[in-house]
């Protein structure tokens, strides 16, 4: 029996471009080396778009809007006819417009139906309505073994069609030895000598920063430590944050905490770090902490559905209470006051993220999926 060719569409609807988009994007990106066709539909004039655009016209379907999430009439048109064009995959990334692909798949068992399922599982009457149609999926990819979990529960009978497959990171660029560490410390203005523990500002989480600034507040009120660390939040926009600067004045931190701008290169920022910091568990799945994992740099992580995965397997740092800034800066004292323990942490940090998160790994652990599922299909007659 001659191999059947994976040929793909993918479709995914987001104006956003967070850590599930910038995934999504990355295993297309490894696919289209690999022995496989395909094509995305998208929305017009998205970060999405403008990044597969590079792959020419034919690659790419942009929306000018967001279609109904049930039964939308133009996506069943459109899925007609990239079917007449030999796709024999249709992959979905999240479950909001599986109402409008599924139905209009019942009566083709031809095509196989694949779903990326991302952190946002949640249940809704659309879901349910939409649960109807479920069977039809023959496979849904998941990024962690707790999120498989949490869907079986809410769809348990979806159990065996769920398959993990880990976040993978090119170690090209994500390695510690390919860096200059002292080159931002020089930037920032901060001692060699001195331990520094960052986060990485996000409008969405500003609660979190706001923790972060009283743990700072209260771990600093130890003379001795605040000689010898200093605190940094990259990517902090002054515009629109006008009370965690006053949080900052009040606490007398503007000497301790250095607020800096975005920064290009994402695996210097968390090398540079000698403590990366997630306080809030609202940002779980947090691929930035696989990215500081694979840095070298330990993690204080808000305890989270996904986060215990990678900290308790990885002993790569410490879990937190989300949000609460007296645990965080107690869990800052206990990693900070043994710096051979801190020192061993980023070693096991390296190693868990090497074994369980390598790129290559998860694009063939994708097309196995990819190629399981064509095996199923009926046999055209």
């Amino acid at each position: 029996m001659s191999k059947v060719i994976p040929n793909i569409l993918f479709i995914y609807i987001s104006d956003e471009f967070g850590e599930d988009e910038q995934l999504a994007l990355e295993d297309i990106f490894e696919l289209n080396s690999q022995e496989v066709n395909w094509k995305i539909v998208c929305l017009k004039n998205t970060q999405i778009q403008m990044r597969v655009e590079q792959f020419g016209k034919n690659r790419f379907i942009a929306l000018d809007k967001k279609p109904n999430e049930n039964f939308d009439r133009t996506i069943k048109e459109l899925l007609n006819e990239e079917i007449l064009r030999g796709v024999n995959i249709i992959h979905v990334f999240g479950s909001n417009y599986l109402g409008s692909v599924l139905p209009w798949l019942l009566g083709n068992r031809n095509v196989s139906v694949v779903v990326s399922e991302g952190p946002r599982v949640r249940k809704t009457i659309w879901h349910f309505i939409q649960s109807f149609f479920y069977y039809r999926i023959d496979a849904i990819i998941v990024p962690s073994v707790a999120l498989k979990k949490r869907i079986q529960q809410m769809r348990p009978s979806l159990v065996h069609k769920i398959r993990v497959v880990h976040p993978g990171l090119d170690f090209n660029i994500f390695n510690p030895q390919h860096f200059d560490f002292s080159f931002l410390r020089d930037q920032w203005g901060i001692d060699l000598k001195c331990y520094l523990v960052g986060m990485i500002a996000s409008s969405e989480y500003v609660k979190a920063q706001s923790a972060f600034i009283k743990a700072a507040a209260s771990f600093l009120r130890n003379e001795e430590l605040a000689k010898r660390t200093k605190f940094v939040i990259v990517g902090f926009d002054h515009e629109g944050s006008e009370e965690l600067i006053d949080l900052i004045r009040t606490f007398h931190l503007q000497d301790q905490i250095i607020l800096v701008p975005f920064q290009e290169s994402v695996p210097k920022v968390l090398g540079t770090l000698d403590v990366y910091v997630m306080p809030s568990s609202k940002a779980m799945f947090g691929l930035q902490a696989i990215e500081s994992l694979a840095m070298g740099t330990p993690i204080i992580c808000a305890n989270g559905p996904d986060s215990g995965e990678w900290i308790g397997n990885s002993r790569g740092g410490l879990l937190m209470r989300s949000g609460d800034s007296f645990d965080l800066q107690r869990k800052l004292r206990s990693i900070l006051e043994d710096p051979e323990e801190l020192k061993q942490m980023g070693k096991r940090a390296v190693h868990f993220a090497r074994e369980h998160y390598d790129r290559n790994t998860r694009t063939q652990k994708l097309i196995q999926v990819f190629d399981r599922v064509l095996r199923k299909r009926p046999s055209k007659k």
